[in-house]
């Protein structure tokens, strides 16, 4: 029965690949032309890309994984999510903005959770051909190669990845300004490179949904990284909002450090 159960999982991640690899694939092709674009909400760009791309996906894990639910952000939440014990958690670009205006800073997202807990996360970025991935207790991975978050424990030292939309929030928070920031898109690809020690901060001050951190926080987690709120409360998965305030991910000593930075101010 157990070598059954491993055989089913290896089944899942390696169809999790070939999926995400594909949907890379319609991203590079819609992105070779004018890329259009409109607002479903408020400061909420989509394109032509998001929606194929989610269609793509959801036909793929309905046909090959008809057992699991489904949730995406574009896609209306049927709930199933919560009727069956397994899920697919899908973003199908994270960081559209940057995709719109042809920035390598945007990745689709895949994580299987677990009633509440991710238990595999895929991150592609097709620009960079960089492949972000983590299994529950097995380690994260680039690119097939296992990665760790940095040593770095000198704040002054410290590269922080925020939103361009969001450098005005840390204005207020004097130690940033002695702090490297690089502005880039997509939440999902900074804390992957977090997990990758290649930036040591990835941090936003405002909502999230589940679909832009699942497969993110089991990634970094499984590198060695912290994950919470800016209040350092652990983020919760598969809630009936699906709203989480704020993200902040380093390795373990940053990541307390700035908390108290953030708490002083």
């Amino acid at each position: 029965m157990e070598d059954k159960v491993i055989k089913l999982k290896k089944k899942y991640i390696g169809i999790a690949f070939d999926a995400i690899a594909k949907a890379g694939e319609i991203a590079l092709r819609f992105e070779k032309d004018k890329i259009e674009f409109w607002n479903k909400s408020v400061g909420q760009p989509v394109t032509h890309a998001d929606l194929e791309i989610n269609i793509f996906l959801k036909s793929f894990f309905k046909k090959y994984t008809p057992e699991f639910g489904w949730l995406s952000e574009e896609s209306e939440d049927d709930n199933s999510r919560f009727e069956k014990k397994i899920f697919w958690c899908v973003d199908p670009i994270d960081g559209t903005r940057s995709y719109i205006n042809k920035r390598p800073e945007y990745v689709i997202s895949i994580a299987l959770v677990s009633n509440t807990t991710p238990i595999f996360g895929l991150i592609f970025n097709p620009k960079t051909n960089e492949m972000f991935s983590a299994e529950k207790s097995l380690g994260a991975f680039c690119n097939k190669k296992r990665i760790k978050v940095s040593d770095n424990i000198d704040m002054n030292r410290c590269k922080v990845a925020i939103s361009n939309s969001e450098l005005k929030n840390i204005e207020n928070f004097l130690f940033f300004k002695n702090l490297e920031i690089l502005s880039m898109g997509s939440i999902a690809y900074k804390i992957a490179l977090v997990a990758k020690g290649q930036v040591d901060i990835a941090l936003s001050f405002t909502k999230k949904s589940d679909w832009d951190l699942a497969a993110a926080s089991l990634i970094i987690e499984e590198a060695g990284g912290t994950i919470s709120n800016i209040r350092n409360e652990k983020i919760n998965y598969n809630t009936k909002k699906l709203n989480i305030s704020s993200v902040l991910a380093a390795n373990p000593n940053i990541h307390k450090r700035l908390l108290n930075e953030i708490k002083q101010t």
